[in-house]
């Protein structure tokens, strides 16, 4: 394996990571009813803003979902429609964290993000080649 394999696989685990944190963060929130990190669902929330939308803000670098990588993965696992809802959730967690429903929200969250961590880990182990659909997205961004 060359040092750039494993710099481009490096990615999936940065995108397994970064997974991780969301999902630790909901799940103190969910389990123990704890908001002192809900704040860092902000960062998650403008990662998959700009994955979703890359010329809404260009000067402002997204902390995850911006290498082909990542955003490979993104495609394989997420629709456009569930990144939507995704974001929906996170807003609504972080505009009403004492709603009685936002547990309920953070663990339909829990369940997203572990699929996103699945996919990622998966990735890192079995890399496999770029599907068109994929392909295609990535020609859009440049």
């Amino acid at each position: 394996m060359t040092p750039i394999d494993l710099q481009d696989r490096a990615q999936y685990l940065s995108l397994a990571m970064f997974a991780q944190q969301v999902i630790s963060v909901l799940m103190e929130f969910s389990d123990e009813g704890k908001t002192a990190r809900i704040s860092s669902l902000e960062e998650a929330l403008s990662s998959l803003r700009h994955a979703s939308n890359p010329s809404a803000s260009p000067s402002r670098r997204a902390a995850a979902l911006g290498s082909y990588e990542q955003l490979r993965t993104l495609d394989e696992v997420w629709s456009d429609k569930d990144r939507k809802r995704a974001m929906q959730m996170m807003r609504a967690i972080l505009r009403t964290p004492k709603s009685p429903t936002s547990k309920q929200v953070a663990n339909a969250l829990i369940d997203l993000f572990s699929d996103l961590q699945n996919q990622a880990l998966w990735n890192f182990e079995q890399p496999k080649p770029i599907s068109q659909r994929v392909m295609q997205r990535l020609c859009q961004l440049t």
